[in-house]
């Protein structure tokens, strides 16, 4: 299964850690746009197994790092 990931944030700063921490962990990062008075991040990742478990750890990130929006599209 493959996810898609699109995260908002007006703190550009957020969105550059969150990138930068998910590509280590093997995810493919897009660049950071501005559209609208927001930031938005869109990662990738194929290989996934689970949608719940995708879907807890990254809503554990954003929590965490206090993320405005995020949607995640599987496929």
């Amino acid at each position: 299964m493959r996810v898609s990931h699109t995260l908002k944030s007006m703190e550009r700063e957020k969105l550059e850690i969150v990138a930068g921490l998910l590509q280590q962990a093997g995810y493919r990062a897009g660049k950071i746009d501005w559209q609208t008075g927001i930031n938005i991040v869109r990662l990738s990742r194929g290989g996934i197994s689970s949608e719940l478990d995708e879907r807890a750890r990254i809503q554990g990130i954003v929590d965490h790092f206090g993320i405005d929006d995020w949607t995640a599209t599987f496929s």
